[in-house]
């Protein structure tokens, strides 16, 4: 059995759906544990619904609880796990030691959600168990370009002694002179490739431009992606990847239900981007792709956007003011819509809050830096996604950011759009 744990604030499903269906179609037996359920061989067996009526928890809290039900059924198999920050808290991961971590990025997200999350260094500190829980002769890889990822190397146990496997553009915030001088490698992108070089070496991996959920190579929160996924196969199969894996991931899908970076086209030529960006970061890249999308400079960028609830009142102004620039129209919807759910109540902190909340506070945001970008606020996403279907025309892309059930939002952009998947 071998564990691959994947943590991060963005990319981890992405991550763990991609490894997983990648090294099951090479022929090894899975388990995968994502943020909505869990997989045997790319199967369901159980849903986030199940596990929060069963356990009290999402699936990507305590995930290992998993791996027992996948034992009894097989014995020798590879287990790709998703990790929330719950599982730094009392449930814990429900293993003891992973052989492979990947730590995408610190990003601002849940703070304030809890008593000890009032800062990005502490998201930071609260997923470090990636680093701390590694075995002994296994590899760790990270984004090197990001400062408070690396900020978490120095808890690793001296006698585990892992394998760095850092990977990113920059570097800035790791040492690299002096892991190469220790024979170390690192993954980076060179003239679109993605590359694993040594001190005196380098490896041509991959064009990056053949993962169309790259978009032609220009997207860099996918790209980072495809570097962390390089990076677990290459340590998971013994720094030799086979030719037939890497044709397996050059054909990987992104789900259609799946909430992530899905292209949607309708016959009139509107491009439909779904996406599950929840903060800042996510949100101004998306922003910048659907620009890039766009058929003709004149076409315009509509955003349906939304924030979850468990934002503090500053960090969700905070974003709006962030990303008002980033399309020429907003539609700003709320998860606490009295359809769907009427009020949200805190588990872990004193936070309320009730219809149309969320999104008047992301609204205000949006319009306080008076930019010539049109702006509205429509509670229900139903009600967002008709207007925007409404107001859009050939060329125009429009990026829908998924509410709770992602299969719903899929509907609403099949019924009003009539559009079908592209990708």
């Amino acid at each position: 059995m071998e564990i691959i744990s994947i943590t991060g604030t963005k990319g981890k499903t992405t991550i763990t759906r991609a490894l997983s269906y990648v090294i099951n179609k090479t022929g090894e037996n899975t388990l995968r544990v994502d943020t909505d359920g869990y997989y045997i061989n790319e199967k369901i067996k159980g849903t986030i619904e199940e596990s929060k009526q069963i356990f009290s928890l999402v699936p990507t809290v305590c995930p290992g609880k998993y791996l027992i039900t996948m034992k009894k059924f097989y014995p020798n198999f590879t287990a790709v796990l998703e990790t929330a920050l719950g599982s730094s808290a009392e449930p814990g991961l429900g293993y003891g030691l992973h052989n492979i971590g990947v730590f995408s990025n610190v990003l601002e997200d849940h703070l304030g959600a809890t008593p000890r999350l009032k800062k990005r260094s502490d998201i930071a500190k609260a997923k470090n168990f990636i680093f701390s829980r590694i075995d002994v002769g296994g590899c760790l890889v990270f984004n090197a370009d990001d400062k408070l990822v690396c900020s978490q190397l120095k808890i690793i146990p001296s006698h585990r002694k892992p394998t760095f496997l850092p990977i990113g553009f920059n570097f800035k915030s790791f040492n690299l002179k002096n892991h190469l001088e220790n024979k170390g490698e690192f993954i980076t992108i060179e003239d679109f490739f993605i590359v694993i070089k040594s001190k005196n070496t380098t490896k041509k991996i991959l064009d990056s431009r053949k993962i169309h959920w790259t978009f032609d190579g220009i997207f860099k929160p996918s790209l980072y992606n495809l570097m962390l996924i390089i990076g677990v196969l290459y340590f998971h199969y013994k720094k030799e990847i086979p030719k037939k894996t890497l044709e397996i991931l050059k054909n990987y899908q992104l789900e259609e239900f799946g909430g992530r970076l899905t292209l949607f086209k309708n016959k009139v030529g509107i491009k439909i981007l779904l996406d599950y960006a929840h903060e800042k970061y996510s949100l101004i890249e998306i922003g910048k792709l659907a620009e890039k999308l766009k058929e003709k400079k004149s076409n315009k960028t509509i955003g349906i956007v939304r924030l979850a609830p468990d934002r503090t009142n500053k960090m969700i102004f905070e974003t709006g003011q962030a990303i008002s620039n980033f399309f020429e129209i907003i539609f700003v919807y709320d998860k606490i819509d009295g359809i769907n759910r009427k009020v949200y109540q805190g588990k872990k902190s004193n936070l309320k809050r009730v219809i149309g909340e969320v999104s008047k506070i992301f609204f205000d945001g949006i319009i306080s830096k008076k930019t010539n970008k049109k702006a509205e606020r429509i509670i229900v996403e139903e009600k967002a996604i008709q207007k925007a279907s409404e107001i859009s025309h050939k060329g125009d892309v429009v990026v829908i950011i998924c509410g709770d059930n992602h299969k719903k939002t899929v509907g609403y952009i099949k019924k009003y759009f009539k559009a079908s998947l592209l990708n």
